[in-house]
């Protein structure tokens, strides 16, 4: 079970902090991950209890777990979803959460040993998946490449993206956007580290491949300095992570002014559990995403929340009759 501390910050409001254990090793070129902790802020509503999850990312967010507060990103996130749930949990109402719409998700493969990976590709590509989205730049990267090479030999029609989470160097950077073109990569998220816009500006105009912002947007928060960074280094992507960014309304600026330049998007979770997957999932669904986005991590961890999430192959759907379990959290 999850490790479950709790108190009140103000009468009426209670918060909980639950730790979550991953299945299996997270692991990517920031490190590894067993488990998982969020801050949850809970409200009795008409409907039952609102819930808003602050998720602080370890080695991405600004501010640390124990400084989760007003002004800090995930407690912007869990703001807004307090504000929008009357205790059914139904944020953005949409074709989504009436059960009639999908929404269209990658599979995600962890790096690990070859066998690993190989055996998490299958299982995509069984399932479904015609999005795959691989971590690369831990390892060694011909065996990587091998592995890219065997993924697009195996289904061509597949969409191979790869995220380096800022891993390569500049000055190998070119190669390697070149090797993973021929290996039959579609995309790559944040392949060289954040603050080097110049850097970044020449990768972006020179690569055979579309290369996405990820880490770059995460410290931004005004509108000015968005637009500059946009202007200044013409991404073909940005990826979108609410808990990280200070939450939906944050979101959908970058989405506004990414749009009036031609850059597309899509969005991906923060490995939030169950309660902010839910928020995040309905906020994409009511924009009807013509893109493949990146919400497929519910599944990772030993326990999480019941709710009406269900993933049929590569759609993530809505049940709405489905109900939520929300025990974990221990409320009144």
């Amino acid at each position: 079970m999850g490790n479950l501390v709790g108190g009140c910050i103000f009468p009426g409001m209670i918060t909980r902090r639950l730790e979550l254990k991953f299945k299996k090793e997270a692991r990517t070129s920031r490190g590894v991950m067993t488990t998982r902790t969020s801050v949850f802020y809970a409200e009795e509503r008409e409907a039952g209890w609102a819930i808003g999850e602050a998720a602080p990312l370890p080695g991405l967010s600004l501010e640390s777990l124990d400084e989760v507060g007003p002004g800090t990103a995930s407690y912007e996130t869990a703001s807004e979803m307090l504000a929008r749930d009357w205790g059914d949990h139904m944020l953005w109402p949409s074709g989504f959460t009436f059960g009639t719409e999908s929404v269209r998700i990658n599979g995600l493969v962890w790096m690990g040993t070859t066998d690993s990976v190989e055996e998490q590709i299958r299982s995509l590509l069984n399932r479904g998946f015609r999005c795959i989205k691989m971590k690369v730049g831990a390892g060694d990267f011909q065996e990587e490449l091998a592995l890219i090479r065997r993924l697009a030999a195996a289904d061509p029609q597949v969409e191979i993206r790869v995220d380096a989470n800022g891993a390569f160097d500049v000055e190998d950077a070119p190669a390697r956007l070149n090797a993973l073109t021929d290996a039959g990569v579609f995309s790559i998220e944040q392949p060289i580290a954040p603050g080097q816009p110049d850097a970044l500006a020449r990768l972006c105009s020179d690569a055979p491949m579309k290369i996405a912002l990820d880490e770059e947007l995460i410290p931004i928060r005004s509108r000015s300095s968005r637009v500059t960074l946009l202007d200044r280094v013409r991404p073909a992507m940005v990826v979108l992570k609410p808990s990280l960014m200070g939450g939906f309304a944050a979101c959908d600026e970058w989405i506004e002014l990414a749009e009036e330049r031609g850059i597309g998007w899509w969005v991906t979770s923060a490995l939030e559990s169950n309660i902010g997957l839910n928020a995040t999932a309905q906020w994409v669904a009511a924009k009807r995403p013509t893109t493949t986005q990146g919400l497929g991590t519910g599944s990772l961890f030993e326990q999480n929340f019941q709710c009406p999430l269900r993933l049929q192959g590569e759609q993530l759907t809505f049940d709405p009759e489905g109900s939520w379990d929300l025990s974990l959290l221990n409320l009144p």
